[in-house]
């Protein structure tokens, strides 16, 4: 059954996602430009696109900030000065008045509090993230050697605009410049936002896939630059896909109504939205999220940033 996208809109995405933000989106327009654009389901009005995580992240946050705080009430909050490993004590203590010497005195500053638990959180959300790749030796959904430094998890619908956008047009530059030199590896997931037609065209990859053609049949859909409300998406479609790509066809067609195929689907496109992603394509770049048909520009800073962060030489 087709995949449901939520209604609920967010703000623009800016220029350089975070790792706190969430992944959800407007719905798209009907003529996307190489832009910001997502799909969120239904035909296409308006375009934005809003980046972030909610789901799993608002808790690990949470959490994550009142871990600080209780360290910070255990250990009393106050800073050390001049070096000192701990606070110094006099020879003879005074009796204890209740009150607290003025030069002793430290304000508290809650700037500086946020200060540490931000990036604490942000660490921990970006590695929840980053571990969303799944790295499978023998995925024929996925580009790039198996250890490359940065993994690139998208989640696209074959009838998606935008998702086309970003196939014809950025796709294959970052192949050219990342993949093929072992910088970057793709994994693709589902995430069928356009009804019937979009689910179908799902499955016909999981089973293209089956016959280690995932990726022609990629470039193929694509490249017919399909739309839910254009009629062309139909069973009839996809075998002739299949027979152009010189595929067993009477297995794909079989493999149309494998229920297991269906199921996959169905995993990869709840797994989305367990995440709050609401619109497609989306991304998680070695832990950093990015959401819509972005410029080249928006990829290569991303990857590059991700990449020197591993370790890794850039090409």
């Amino acid at each position: 059954m087709p995949i449901d996208a939520d209604p609920s809109a967010a703000d623009p995405s800016p220029a350089e996602p975070s790792a706190a933000q969430p992944l959800a989106a407007n719905a798209s327009p009907a003529e996307p430009s190489a832009g910001t654009g997502t799909d969120s389901g239904a035909d296409p009005a308006t375009a934005s696109a809003g980046a972030g995580m909610k789901g799993m992240l608002g808790p690990l946050v949470l959490l994550l900030v009142v871990a600080a705080l209780a360290l910070a009430a255990m250990t009393g909050g106050a800073p050390e000065e001049d070096g000192a490993a701990g606070t110094a004590v006099s020879e003879e203590p005074e009796a204890a008045t209740g009150e607290v010497d003025e030069e002793l005195a430290v304000e508290q500053d809650p700037g500086q509090q946020e200060a540490v638990e931000e990036p604490l959180a942000q660490e921990e959300a970006r590695a929840q993230l980053a571990a969303l790749a799944s790295r499978e030796p023998d995925d024929p959904r996925a580009l790039g050697a198996v250890d490359a430094p940065v993994v690139m998890v998208q989640w696209a619908d074959f009838l998606c605009p935008f998702c086309g956008v970003f196939a014809r047009d950025t796709e294959p530059e970052l192949i050219d410049r990342y993949v093929e030199s072992g910088v970057l590896r793709i994994e693709w997931r589902d995430l069928p936002f356009q009804g019937e037609g979009a689910q179908l065209a799902a499955i016909g990859g999981q089973a293209a896939a089956e016959q280690d053609a995932f990726w022609d049949y990629h470039d193929a859909l694509f490249a017919a630059d399909l739309r839910s409300s254009d009629g062309r998406m139909s069973r009839e479609f996809l075998l002739e896909v299949a027979a152009d790509l010189d595929l067993d066809v009477g297995a794909f067609d079989a493999a149309l109504d494998d229920p297991a195929l269906a199921e996959r689907v169905e995993a990869e496109a709840v797994q989305a939205q367990s995440l709050g992603i609401t619109g497609t394509p989306a991304f998680i770049v070695g832990g950093y999220p990015l959401v819509g048909a972005q410029p080249l520009e928006a990829f290569v800073d991303v990857i590059e940033n991700a990449a020197i962060e591993a370790g890794a030489e850039l090409p």
